[in-house]
């Protein structure tokens, strides 16, 4: 129950990402095309925040319990995604200089961000 909060916000603004990476695969541009694509980039951004800050403020109240294996998930989940946080600032500066993103850099954006969630969401089955 008190991993609700963090992983909703996290999946959507996972699903958020998942959009915009689509829509910028379709149209070779960052922000997912039009006004409704550059206003959805920053809520991807706050929201994937959002959910780092409570994942952070929920693991603070109550910590993972060391059973069942469970001991080292809260800290990698928020490693990862304060890594990904970090590269999707590298993203938001690339969009600024009206520059594409390396895909390198968009994949390994992703990829940190899915693996933090994958986490999350064994906490909070598990818990």
């Amino acid at each position: 129950m008190r991993m609700t909060i963090p992983l909703s916000l996290l999946l959507l603004a996972a699903s958020l990402g998942a959009w915009l990476g689509v829509r910028a695969m379709q149209q070779g541009g960052v922000n997912g095309g039009g006004v409704f694509g550059r206003l959805l980039g920053p809520l991807h951004g706050v929201l994937g925040a959002m959910g780092l800050t409570a994942l952070v403020i929920a693991l603070a109240r109550h910590p993972v319990p060391a059973r069942m294996g469970l001991g080292g998930f809260g800290a990698g989940a928020e490693i990862l995604l304060g890594l990904a946080l970090l590269l999707g600032l590298f993203v938001v500066i690339a969009a600024w200089r009206q520059r594409r993103p390396a895909g390198l850099l968009l994949g390994t954006h992703a990829t940190l961000a899915i693996a933090g969630i994958t986490l999350v969401l064994a906490i909070a089955s598990l818990t």
